[in-house]
């Protein structure tokens, strides 16, 4: 049996596909895995093992760090977990493994087929926000081996002292650039401090490798190799684009809604009239994010201090006109939003190349209504650009991914506070209860909670900073000239690859 995640077939690699280490290891078969990881394979149902697994249980297995560059649904939980168990010691009663991932649904997930891989032999355990201590501290007193949870639970047993970290052995990111973007990373870093000093080995999945993850890969791996089977190649250097189709008279809200769900560091929101730039600026702002306009209409004054803000990065929403944003270069620009199509073709071109830049990943999405998404595929087709057509985020979505992104939050505020501050709340519990209990007054906690994340829109998400990947890189590792501003370049594929089925 496996996880809903792990049913999408992986296609077929080819030499545009496949990225591998200098020194790269061969493939591995199910047939040539050990009896006790053939019986684990059995239990989940595997007749063969899909690609980013056979291609990364040798990396694991011969205890190299590893990048995974691989698509959602391509068998990656298995490709971590199975060789995982060769690296436990049953008989020691303690933490050996760690997974973060961002949610506490893929922390089930995970252990789900954890479980299902461990039989009787190993013991796993989910941690997460939202629920009680007792059954998380009860499984770690029994020696939970393979522990898999969000960074700022993680965080919580680690401060209370009720999970130690000194026998870990293998320590795995799930779903990194998620994890940044829900705003784990100081969270993570404080984890690190928890960490045994090399003597573990790091291992990161990620369907994406903008900047920010190769650089927390430098953080927490040990001369990390990197392996990419994506056969969606975003990790190149170049601009994924997508359109959402957004009704006429609903772009505003859909906007926010986008917003909310990819959270972008920074992005330039590109419009066709001042008229249109002002009144999506207000909507932005009013919804509590950091926005600021440029037009051409705007005073010198006006327009310098826009530019300022922009220069020193401190404002993450520039919303423009095309000609207003001619010149302008922003660091680092994660996204381009075009809330409508140009109207000149050599536009979209001119927005869309905004970002990607300097070996970053970059993503230009495009709200379309009507004759809008027929226009925006002509310009597909005569710029020959592969331009991905994306559900809107729901309502139901959003509130999914607000919650989560402000309980995470609340936990790291409640770890900041000192005893005297912990003390002071403490006559606000009863309080809270009674609120939680009333429909009357859960608009009372709506309230502040919304107060309380809008704060919290003012500023992107912490990232890692501009650091070199950890280590010298022998051989086999990243590019020696790699500095930490993109990922690899890709090399040619060396051996043949079938696809295989499980």
């Amino acid at each position: 049996m496996i996880t809903p995640d792990e049913k999408l077939p992986e296609r077929d690699l080819d030499s545009e596909d496949l990225v591998e280490p200098e020194n790269a290891l061969p493939t591995v078969t199910l047939a040539e895995l050990p009896e006790h990881l053939r019986e684990a394979a059995a239990r989940a149902s595997w007749s063969e093992l899909m690609p980013v697994q056979s291609r990364t249980i040798p990396y694991i297995l011969a205890r190299r760090d590893l990048m995974v560059q691989s698509r959602t649904g391509s068998g990656k939980t298995g490709a971590f977990i199975l060789p995982t168990l060769e690296r436990i010691d049953p008989q020691m009663n303690a933490c050996q493994a760690l997974v973060l991932v961002p949610t506490r649904e893929l922390a089930k997930q995970v252990s789900r087929e954890a479980e299902i891989l461990c039989g009787k032999t190993l013991r796993t355990i989910a941690v997460y926000g939202g629920v009680g201590y007792g059954p998380q501290i009860e499984a770690f007193k029994k020696g939970a081996h393979i522990v898999i949870g969000t960074p700022g639970r993680i965080l919580d047993h680690l401060l209370r002292h009720t999970l130690s970290l000194d026998n870990l052995e293998i320590l795995i990111f799930d779903e990194a650039d998620r994890m940044l973007s829900m705003g784990f990373y100081p969270d993570m870093k404080r984890v690190k401090t928890y960490l045994p000093r090399n003597s573990y080995n790091g291992y990161m999945f990620s369907a994406t490798f903008p900047p920010h993850v190769m650089r927390l890969a430098g953080e927490f791996l040990n001369k990390p190799e990197f392996l990419s089977l994506s056969s969606d190649r975003v990790y190149v250097a170049e601009t994924e684009h997508v359109l959402y189709n957004a009704p006429a008279m609903e772009k505003d809200r859909c906007l926010v809604r986008i917003i909310e769900t990819e959270n972008p560091t920074s992005a330039l929101v590109f419009c066709n009239t001042k008229a249109t730039v002002d009144y999506v600026t207000t909507v932005l702002q009013r919804f509590g994010y950091d926005a600021d306009r440029l037009t051409s209409d705007l005073s010198q004054s006006a327009r310098e201090r826009v530019l300022g803000r922009i220069k020193k990065g401190e404002l993450r929403f520039l919303v423009a006109t095309d000609v207003a944003a001619r010149g302008i270069d922003i660091i680092d620009l994660s996204h381009v939003i075009q809330y409508e199509p140009p109207e000149d073709p050599e536009g979209y071109i001119h927005r869309a190349g905004r970002t990607g830049r300097a070996g970053a990943r970059g993503e230009a999405l495009t709200l379309v209504s009507g004759m809008e998404r027929l226009e925006l595929k002509r310009i597909a087709k005569r710029f020959d650009l592969d331009i991905q057509e994306r559900s809107l985020p729901t309502p139901e979505d959003v509130e999914t991914i607000v919650s989560q992104r402000v309980v995470a939050l609340l936990e790291s505020a409640l770890r900041s506070r000192d005893s005297l501050r912990t003390e002071r709340m403490q006559r606000f519990i009863p309080l809270a209860r009674s609120l939680g209990e009333s429909d009357d007054l859960s608009g009372l906690i709506a309230m502040l909670l919304d107060d309380f994340y809008q704060a919290t829109l003012h500023k992107a998400p912490e990232r890692p900073a501009e650091t070199p990947l950890s280590g010298d890189k022998p051989e086999g590792s990243l590019p020696k000239d790699y500095k930490g501003d993109g990922p690899p370049k890709r090399r040619p594929r060396r051996r043949g690859s079938k696809r295989r089925k499980r």
